[in-house]
């Protein structure tokens, strides 16, 4: 796979879990989906907007987060859990975010939203500064093609990956996003990890396999499932981070 050459982020960055079916927070409501807010220098980047519009609006909301500073929008996959809240944000007249989709999906949100600005994505690809999309990863799922982009933050020598659920495998997108970045670490990998069904020897070998690849910390939520959570929960110890709804983590 070619290398990319990416723009550092400079000043710190933060992150906000603004949809989730995991944690709780005050003002918040749990919902099964995944958002993450992701703030710096007062640009925001939205990954996901979870599976219910007012939802999402409202916990917006509470968290005295405004739409209107979104500029960049990122639909990991297109699954109802992700996308739905989409609705509750076009239908907003201070939203102008230009929003980036796997490219063989692109033209269905272009037909459902014709007013917004989509982009489809099928490389590697720095969406804003120092926020690089993994580009389109092919799998299957239910018999069907899916196509999943994850994002990486790139910070000096250290990475910060972002999963929506993870479908074409954790270890897969790692190892991705390794050869992508060569010779930098991947300090964090947090986000829906999609082990639901996984048995507890198949987490256990996951969990092996990100330590092999030289993963820091992680921080799985959304679609992860509670036992194996739990299980990485146990396994990675300190090395464990919560990133569930309300969380914020900060990137210095």
């Amino acid at each position: 796979m070619e290398q990319v050459h990416p723009q550092e982020l400079n000043s710190p960055v933060r992150l906000k879990m603004i949809y989730n079916n995991t944690g709780e927070s005050p003002g918040l409501q749990a919902a099964w989906g995944l958002s993450v807010w992701i703030e710096q220098d007062g640009e925001v980047t939205l990954m996901d907007t979870g599976g219910d519009a007012a939802i999402l609006m409202e916990n917006l909301r509470n968290a005295r987060l405004d739409p209107a500073k979104i500029s960049t929008l990122v639909i990991t996959h297109d699954h109802w859990d992700h996308k739905n809240g989409l609705k509750g944000l076009v239908g907003n007249p201070a939203f102008h975010a230009e929003i980036f989709v796997p490219e063989k999906v692109s033209k269905a949100y272009e037909t459902e939203y014709p007013t917004a600005r989509f982009r489809g994505i099928s490389n590697p690809e720095e969406i804003a500064p120092g926020i690089w999309s993994t580009g389109s990863i092919e799998t299957m799922y239910n018999g069907n093609p899916l196509y999943e982009q994850s994002l990486v933050l790139v910070r000096s020598n250290m990475l910060f990956l972002l999963t929506g659920c993870s479908h074409p495998g954790i270890s897969h997108i790692v190892q991705r996003v390794i050869e992508l970045f060569p010779g930098k670490t991947l300090a964090l990998v947090a986000g829906g990890f999609h082990m639901g069904s996984h048995k507890e020897e198949e987490v256990r070998l996951i969990s092996a396999d990100l330590r092999q690849q030289g993963v820091l910390k992680i921080a799985p939520s959304h679609c992860t499932g509670g036992e194996a959570i739990s299980l990485f929960r146990k396994e990675w110890n300190y090395d464990f981070t919560e990133f569930n709804l309300g969380d914020e983590l900060v990137i210095p």
